[in-house]
């Protein structure tokens, strides 16, 4: 999920919110050419319980 972030960055996306750990998992948000909002997301390891 990370990679993606950098590879998303370096290619111009803008990004709305770095990568951060959530109780669902890993995710980062970045911003369509349209603006929408595309989140991205790696599932959280079962047990683990997040953040």
């Amino acid at each position: 999920m990370d990679a993606v972030h950098l590879d998303w960055r370096a290619r111009g996306l803008r990004i709305a919110q770095a990568p951060t750990d959530m109780a669902f998992g890993r995710t980062f948000v970045a911003l369509g050419p349209d603006g929408h909002r595309l989140r991205v997301f790696a599932p959280a390891a079962a047990g683990t319980g997040g953040p």
